[in-house]
């Protein structure tokens, strides 16, 4: 059949078709043409209790026959229990909640909130970060593949004309000396500074503690504010509901001002939400920021039917188990050619070859070409497993072989 999609995707060699039923949540789909495959893409992460759940199912077919859509000029009470259900999880103070349909919605709000609520007028953001594809959200991404044409930032000559021009600057991840510089030459402008606790289409790169901690003073001490991204770490994957109180811990006195979530909020359904503290909100007032189908009743069911499954099931402590458990195989079965495996919990990145050498794509094919098993590729160097959350040592094995004879193929 002909493609009638734009071209925007490296489109793979098969149509996905439906999940392998399971009562627990699928693990495996299945193609058009029958073969069936373990799922460590995972929509980009955004199953986190694995395929068609069939609690989750049931709670979005009940909401589906009550209420399916709301203008946000009402109220509805999904939507009223979600945002409490997320507040009390999540580490931000005092905070409430902005719900929109996608990750980069929430980048969006991010981004007006914190010059809305600072009166400044410019965003910190670090290399190698991934923000969104909206023209804001753009301006904070680092990749300029993503960036060009559209949007120049501080510091730069390309593109020559852009569209737009945002006051975005952009440092070293992990760099506090650069940070602390770039308060010293600019602390009266900078809002607030965006950074993600994990790196994830960078090749899952983790925060240290020593740096978002001082990050946070930094920001105290200027008067700038904290926003996390968590579109692709939070909601459970490092295996704690926020991945910076998993790095940083729960001292209130270090929580980030804002906090972004999406992917895995909804179980499978589009759902994010940008959190602030009280406070802060106050600056959005009414026509600052809107949304049409942020926040309807089925999204927040969703999220409301993912947030009892993890409770219930304990998928919080089993996402929390892949990365040891991974590391541990690896130790048994060791491979020359895996470089580094690194990540928290259930957002893992095996980087492979040596530094430099871009073998990572050529790996992911072999992967499913030849051992049933979905990845997405970071960077050319690092396979990217977002397996769900139940995922355990069999699948994990599963998934080490299946690399380590990918990469053997490789060599030959």
């Amino acid at each position: 059949m002909q493609e009638l999609r734009w071209p925007t995707y490296a489109l793979r060699d098969l149509v996905l078709d439906a999940a392998v039923p399971d009562e627990r949540g699928s693990l495996r789909v299945r193609d058009s043409a029958g073969r069936v495959y373990l799922d460590a893409v995972n929509g980009v992460g955004c199953a986190p209790l694995g395929h068609a759940h069939p609690r989750w199912v049931a709670a979005l077919t009940a909401q589906m026959q009550r209420l399916s859509a709301a203008a946000n000029s009402f109220s509805t009470e999904p939507q009223r229990q979600f945002a409490a259900a997320i507040v009390a999880r999540m580490p931000v103070v005092d905070a409430r909640a902005f719900i929109a349909t996608t990750g980069t919605e929430t980048t969006e709000a991010a981004i007006k909130l914190a010059l809305r609520a600072t009166g400044r007028n410019t965003i910190v953001a670090f290399e190698r970060a991934f923000h969104g594809r909206s023209l804001g959200a753009l301006a904070c991404t680092a990749n300029t593949a993503y960036r060009h044409p559209y949007v120049r930032c501080l510091g730069e000559t390309e593109p020559a004309a852009p569209f737009a021009t945002a006051r975005v600057l952009r440092l070293p991840f992990g760099d506090l000396a650069a940070l602390r510089e770039a308060f010293a030459e600019r602390g009266a402008d900078i809002a607030a500074v965006f950074i993600e606790p994990v790196q994830g289409e960078a090749g899952v790169y983790p925060a240290t503690r020593e740096f978002l901690v001082g990050l946070h003073r930094l920001c105290r001490e200027h008067g700038a504010l904290v926003g996390a991204d968590e579109v692709q770490s939070g909601f459970g994957r490092t295996g704690s509901w926020s991945a910076w109180a998993h790095i940083v811990g729960d001292d209130k006195s270090l929580a980030p001002d804002l906090m972004w979530i999406a992917k895995a909020l909804g179980g499978g359904f589009p759902i994010g939400v940008c959190l602030a503290r009280g406070d802060l909100a106050q600056a959005m007032g009414k026509g600052t920021h809107g949304t049409t189908f942020g926040g309807n009743p089925l999204a927040c069911a969703a999220g409301l039917a993912s947030i009892d499954i993890l409770e219930r099931e304990g998928l919080l402590a089993a996402a929390a188990a892949q990365l040891p458990t991974l590391q541990a195989i690896a130790r048994e079965e060791p491979c020359a050619r895996v470089h580094e495996i690194r990540g928290h919990g259930a957002m893992i990145g095996v980087q492979v070859g040596r530094p430099g050498e871009q073998i990572a794509a050529a790996v992911g094919d072999r992967m499913m070409r030849d051992h049933g098993i979905l990845v997405t590729v970071c960077g050319g160097h690092t396979i990217r497993l977002l397996l769900p959350y139940r995922a355990g040592p069999d699948e994990l094995r599963e998934v080490w072989r299946a690399i380590s004879r990918s990469l053997e193929s490789e060599a030959t």
